[in-house]
């Protein structure tokens, strides 16, 4: 029997990454962020480029730095401090 290939997209996480209809706009796209802004990661299914794992969704973090078009976001993970570069496009202000 061959082994099922599951990807990040291949379990729960299809229901999650679900836009259910909401549009991307340009301001999303064009936002700016300054080094220690506080951001909490809120992936963006329709734009693929820079997508962080599913298990990043919600997490909140900040801002360390700009790096090409993207951004560099520190956040902890479990007891573990994390650094990823994403796009403007799955991130959010932090309340």
């Amino acid at each position: 029997m061959a082994k099922r290939i599951r990807g990040n997209r291949g379990g729960h996480s299809r229901q999650q990454l679900s836009r259910h209809r909401e549009r991307t706009t340009v301001n999303e796209l064009l936002r700016e962020f300054k080094a220690g802004d506080h951001v909490v990661i809120d992936l963006n299914s329709s734009i693929q480029m820079a997508m962080p794992h599913p298990r990043f969704q919600g997490k909140p973090g900040k801002i360390l730095g700009k790096r090409g078009d993207a951004y560099e976001v520190s956040f902890m993970d479990g007891g573990k401090e994390k650094m990823i570069v994403t796009t403007t496009a799955h991130l959010m202000l932090e309340k």
